[in-house]
This record gives structure tokens, sequence and C-alpha cells, in this order.
């Protein structure tokens, strides 16, 4: 049997809805722990908000301290779907168009507006794609 690779944050559940929670965690990069963060303008701390499903939890309330989990290779789905894919999508429709019209301005335009459909293709997939990236939650016993 092969273990997942898992990737954990703690959060508090900022919210308790039926059939999910939103867990706010903190982003930290690596020198927002530093001692010298308040002299430095490299520090850098985000808040993030994120719906984790609550099936098999009763005893869930706001404020209480969890862990959410989420397996590495989503992570590299996710990083291929928001960047990389329409990276390769903008340059084949810049050099398939610039190809085709010889117009560096209409190939430049063109080859950005095949991010719209792209990304509303994306919307329309939301759900199933909420279905591939699914956080697990896990009570912090303290």
């Amino acid at each position: 049997m092969s273990e997942f690779k898992l990737i954990e944050h703690t959060g508090y559940i900022q919210e308790v809805n039926s059939g999910y929670v939103k867990v706010c965690i903190i982003h930290e990069s690596a020198c927002a722990s530093c001692h010298a963060k308040e002299a430095c303008t490299a520090s850098d701390m985000k808040e993030k908000i994120i719906d984790v499903s609550s099936i098999g939890f009763f005893d869930l309330a706001v404020g209480q301290k969890v862990i959410i989990q989420g397996q590495k290779s989503l992570g590299l789905k996710a990083s291929f779907l928001a960047y990389i894919l329409p990276f390769i999508l903008v340059f084949i429709t810049l050099f398939a168009t610039y190809g085709l019209t010889q117009s560096e301005g209409i190939a430049g335009l063109v080859s950005l507006a095949i991010l719209i459909p792209y990304f509303l293709v994306i919307k329309l997939f939301t759900s199933k794609l909420q279905k591939t990236f699914v956080f697990t939650i896990k009570k912090v016993i303290e």
C-alpha cells in the first residue's frame, strides 16, 4: 500500500456550515518568523481562508484549532492548471497567430485574449475541480 505525501497546515475554524467549515490559516514566508522581521521589509504573512469538508465531525466550533491536510500531488496539479497550461497556451497562440498574420500586435492581443475562454472553462468546471482538490480536517488535541 502506498503512503500519500501530505501537506499540513494548522489553522483555526472561522465559520461552521452544514457539510463544511471555513478554516483560517496563516501562510508565512520563511523570514516571517525571523527575529528581525520588524526591521526587514521582506517578511511576508498572509491569512488564507480554506473550505474543508466537515463530514464525520459533529463537534467543531468557531475558534477551534485544527490541522488541514492535502496531498502534495494536488499542489502540482493546481500549479499546472493555473500557471503552466495558460503559459503554454499563450505561447502556442502567439506563434500560431504571428505565423498566420505576420502582425506582432494582433498576435499579442489574440494570445492574451485566449486566456479569457481558458479561465471561463476553468470556471465552468469549478464543481468538478472542488471534488478533485479536497482537504481533510484533523482535530488538534492539546
